[in-house]
């Protein structure tokens, strides 16, 4: 009976990608916690012979697991061997340290809306605002840092006058 992954296959440790017989408990990894995706300390590790082994192929990779691989479908958990044809939950490898803001409201809140939704473009994955006026620039800056709590990228585009 198979539990878990196989030994070769690249599992998300917190500090990066390592195969799965390299995991030793103590090492922080990140699961799903419902749609999120949280960090958890492996409290144990056990290695079986495995006689069983599934394809699970997905529209995104193909990886081998033990038939007894519990995997989130929107049913709720469902072993690896009995997945065929539903759904998995899974998320992109690139997304799992992502860190997101946290928002502050008060009055750098309000000068940072005002001025994106004045100015500004909002796309998918990004905010931004373009300026001639560097003192403005400067002070939106601050203000984003501020409520957000992170580092502000602003850019100065030697040459550009104002018209």
């Amino acid at each position: 009976m198979g539990y878990g992954p196989t030994s070769k296959m690249l599992v998300n440790l917190v500090g990066g990608c390592a195969q799965a017989k390299n995991v030793v408990p103590g090492s922080a990894m990140w699961t799903l916690d419902g749609d999120r995706t949280v960090q958890t300390t492996v409290v144990d590790v056990t290695a079986v012979k495995g006689r069983q082994a599934v394809d699970v192929v997905t529209d995104h990779m193909t990886f081998t697991a033990g038939p007894d691989l519990l995997l989130l479908t929107p049913d709720g958990w469902t072993r690896a061997a009995d997945a065929a044809g539903t759904v998995i939950a899974w998320t992109h490898a690139r997304k799992l340290c992502r860190e997101r803001l946290t928002i502050r409201s008060g009055y750098e809140f309000g000068y940072f809306v005002g001025a994106t939704c004045a100015d500004g473009t909002v796309g998918k994955n990004y905010v931004s605002l373009v300026v001639n006026d560097g003192g403005f620039a400067a002070r939106y800056a601050t203000a984003l840092t501020a409520c957000a709590g992170s580092p502000h990228v602003w850019r100065r585009y030697p040459g550009r006058r104002a018209i």
